[in-house]
């Protein structure tokens, strides 16, 4: 289930377990805020137990808080937060002999910041909550919302800037929004505009490669460079640089010559959609011999520079150079 439909789900039936595993972080805590709102608690010191993420106990001890009756209270809620017990199959087996008749008071919720292989075998009698992906209409209104609630407006030629700068993630958006609202405290405007966005958002590294491939395209060098110094001013690392520029074009590659849907796609590149859609765009701006011949050099010039064979700062400047060349 993706997140978006958790509340309405919670409205129907709320089911004895559910696993939040890993995903965009502020979505996760807001899926585990959303489940205890619907569980309309009271006396939450007896009737919520939280396993913090340095329990060492056993899976046992985790299964004996829920079958505790509630006090006063129709639900009792156990969360669990990043579970470091032993992970072996006895501990898998507690869990999944439990959840073939849990108790039907208690609402058990894993919750994990990292992917981790050790719930799968529980989502057959777990409900797993899917905080990776929201709709780009979600991510509009949770915008138009938070700058609302701040006081703030939006340009709407702008909104696209906005969701692509902080590259579709509600997590970033979150973090963005705030500090916007905070420059904008003591300006006579509360209209977020174009140069707004430009000068006062922490582009993420693969917005600055969009741009970067962008101008690569159009065989702008001063804009190309002038892209490289600001991320190297920003401290990113050359041969990250370099690995993501790889990335980049190998999905460029691909969405090229693919018949897929962006469905598709998005679940084959481990990309969101809105990004299949960019990358689209983007392949129209080379021709598919020209997307192959400079991933094959990104390849080259990325093992050189892993390899030592040639310093990072020196080995990004190779590899634009000579795609500018092309």
């Amino acid at each position: 289930m993706i997140y978006e439909e958790l509340k309405e789900n919670l409205k129907v039936k709320i089911l004895p377990a559910y696993i939040i595993n890993g995903g965009e972080s502020y979505l996760t805590v807001l899926a585990q805020k959303t489940i205890e709102k619907a569980l309309n608690l009271t006396f939450t010191e007896f009737n919520k137990k939280v396993f913090a993420d340095d329990f060492k106990g056993s899976a046992v001890d985790i299964i004996e808080s829920c079958k505790v009756l509630p006090l006063a209270s129709e639900h009792r809620l156990v969360v669990v937060n990043d579970y470091v017990g032993k992970k072996n199959e006895s501990e898998k087996k507690v869990f999944q002999k439990y959840l073939q008749n849990p108790n039907p008071s208690s609402c058990l919720v894993f919750f994990s910041t990292n992917k981790s292989e050790f719930f799968d075998t529980l989502k057959t009698s777990a409900m797993e909550i899917d905080c990776t992906k929201v709709s780009n209409n979600f991510l509009f209104m949770f915008l138009k919302n938070r700058l609302s609630e701040s006081g703030l407006q939006i340009e709407n030629s702008c909104i696209n800037k906005f969701l692509d700068a902080c590259n579709y993630s509600i997590t970033n958006l979150d973090t963005e929004i705030a500090k916007m609202a905070s420059i904008k405290l003591s300006s006579q405007s509360k209209i977020i505009t174009e140069n707004d966005i430009e000068n006062n958002i922490t582009k993420n590294l693969n917005y600055v490669i969009f741009d970067l491939t962008n101008a690569l395209s159009k065989k702008d060098a001063n804009k190309v460079y002038a892209l490289i110094d600001a991320m190297l001013k920003n401290k990113e690392q050359p041969v990250s640089i370099i690995s993501t520029l790889s990335n980049h074009f190998r999905r460029l590659f691909f969405v090229s010559r693919s018949d897929f849907s962006k469905r598709e796609l998005s679940e084959m590149l481990n990309i969101k959609e809105y990004a299949v859609i960019k990358y689209g765009e983007q392949t129209r701006l080379f021709s598919q011999k020209s997307l192959k011949e400079i991933f094959d050099l990104c390849l080259q010039v990325e093992f050189m520079a892993k390899s030592g064979q040639m310093e990072g700062k020196n080995a990004i400047n190779y590899l634009v150079a000579n795609i500018l060349k092309k």
